[in-house]
């Protein structure tokens, strides 16, 4: 199968869920022998080999102003992919906020499998406009697309709830994370121990809950320190987050690769406030390094870890500083909610088998393309 792959900022993975996702399921299906081809934003990378882990990797310019990044960038992807590559039978395409892509590609013969990350449109940090495009955008993938996966029960059921769609759900993987020889010295860039402090991973807006998870820490009785992977573009929120940094809240930015993987398996334990989710691909990683994980008991965390991880009563910050402060309490649960969560993870989120599910389905796309052929010829 040729495969193009559309609607991220690209690979290496230097930015979030999406990236690691096309990242991960690129190099598994160029292994097994099918071509791949993945559109990346110029802007970016400032090295831009042709091929990263065997995958072809095309670099398109986009404008960087005012939200336009991504259309822009994914519009001249599809042109290119429409006049270049039409070898290209099929597209897997990212994010509800390229979904306008959808009709052009299907009317030059490609066949689109869009995946969604949660409900975009109940995202605070997007404005009416945006929240009104990502919405717009479902309603065109739930028409135009070949199919809609969702990466989790819940956001599954709310395409078909409101939109009468039935998706595939294919959640994201996580890959094995070990202490590594050198975490001593990486983690005394940050002025951290390992064992000694809690991680949050993610954006720094308001739906992931940064403020209220430093609110919740500030009321605990302990000496570990909060570190915070991650940051966004400059925001008043963003802003005032980074302006609470102390000796016991660290903000460390975006990190990625092995410096990412040992701040999480060093951390004592991996604790999130998000509000909204779909599968959150930081937190399977840290149930793969085997880190206690605490987390908000939405219904999208809910049926990612099956009960294998502690949860907090749905947005309820009380609760959140009770059952942090009862973990780090109790080394004994904390160390059999690691455990749990672990062996969780890697029963339910492995990236091969996660590529193998996409494969089977653009084959069954492929086979009912060739009934549809053979129909219409007799």
């Amino acid at each position: 199968m040729k495969i193009a792959v559309l609607g991220t900022r690209g690979i290496p993975a230097n930015y979030g869920g999406f990236e690691t996702c096309a990242e991960q399921l690129s190099r598994r299906w160029t292994a097994a022998g099918h071509e791949v081809v993945v559109y990346a934003h110029r802007h970016r990378y400032e090295k831009r080999p042709e091929k990263v882990n065997g995958v072809e990797v095309r670099y398109v310019r986009s404008l960087r102003h005012f939200g336009l990044g991504t259309p822009t960038a994914g519009l001249l992807a599809a042109c290119d992919l429409i006049l270049r590559r039409r070898s290209y039978r099929y597209v897997h395409l990212y994010n509800t906020g390229n979904a306008f892509l959808i009709p052009l590609l299907r009317l030059f013969g490609f066949r689109v499998v869009i995946s969604v990350d949660g409900i975009e449109w109940l995202r605070d940090k997007w404005g009416f406009i945006q929240k009104s495009a990502h919405q717009f955008g479902a309603r065109l993938a739930v028409r135009f697309a070949d199919k809609v996966v969702a990466d989790n029960k819940s956001v599954a059921e709310h395409y078909s709830e409101h939109f009468g769609c039935s998706t595939a759900t294919i959640a994201y993987g996580a890959q094995p994370i070990a202490r590594s020889n050198d975490a001593d010295d990486i983690l005394s860039r940050f002025g951290l121990k390992a064992g000694e402090y809690c991680v949050f991973v993610g954006r720094i807006v308001p739906e992931k809950g940064v403020q209220e998870l430093i609110e919740a820490f500030q009321r605990l009785d302990t000496p570990l320190s909060l570190v915070i992977v991650g940051d966004d573009n400059p925001t008043a929120y963003r802003n005032a987050i980074w302006a609470r940094q102390s000796e016991k809240v660290r903000l460390v930015g975006y990190q990625y690769g092995h410096v990412y993987e040992q701040l999480l398996v060093n951390a004592r334990m991996y604790v999130s406030a998000s509000r909204l989710e779909g599968t959150s691909p930081s937190l399977l990683s840290a149930m793969s390094a085997g880190v206690c994980c605490l987390v908000n008991g939405i219904p999208e965390n809910r049926n990612t870890t099956g009960g294998s991880v502690a949860l907090y009563r749905q947005n309820d910050a009380d609760d959140l500083v009770r059952t942090w402060q009862g973990l780090l309490d109790d080394p004994e649960q904390l160390t059999r909610v690691a455990a749990t969560g672990q062996a969780h993870q890697r029963r339910f989120y492995d990236w091969d088998g996660i590529a193998n599910d996409y494969l089977a389905l653009f084959s069954d796309l492929e086979q009912r393309r060739s009934r549809s052929v053979r129909a219409v010829k007799s």
